[in-house]
């Protein structure tokens, strides 16, 4: 549940921050395409305009990294203790030599009986 819950929640939040960075560089964009299409024609004040756009957009994109950062630490935290369970239930096992369980072996002396 964690796992799938922290996926959802980085996913969301690389979504939301995409969409603002994207919306940013559209704004951007949309300033040069005005400069060079008709290169005299720029109102007055349209660089602060576009700025405070961009900002604007910037602000929302910046939303997503709150539930980015809460979806990365539940996704590392459910796969480290995945890993670490794991990791326990192999070290727990018996060791095999040979095809045969190492726990079953009889003890021999130094005579081999």
């Amino acid at each position: 549940m964690r796992l799938a819950l922290g996926l959802f929640l980085m996913l969301a939040g690389a979504g939301i921050m995409l969409f603002g960075i994207v919306q940013a560089l559209l704004q951007l964009s949309s300033l040069y395409q005005g400069a060079i299409d008709h290169p005299l024609d720029q109102p007055e004040g349209a660089e602060m305009a576009i700025r405070a756009g961009m900002l604007h957009w910037v602000g929302i994109g910046a939303i997503g990294v709150v539930p980015f950062l809460i979806g990365l630490v539940l996704f590392r935290g459910e796969v480290a203790r995945r890993l670490r369970r794991r990791l326990q239930r192999s070290a727990s096992m018996p060791t095999r030599r040979g095809g045969h369980d190492l726990s079953h072996d009889v003890p021999r002396d130094a005579s081999g009986r």
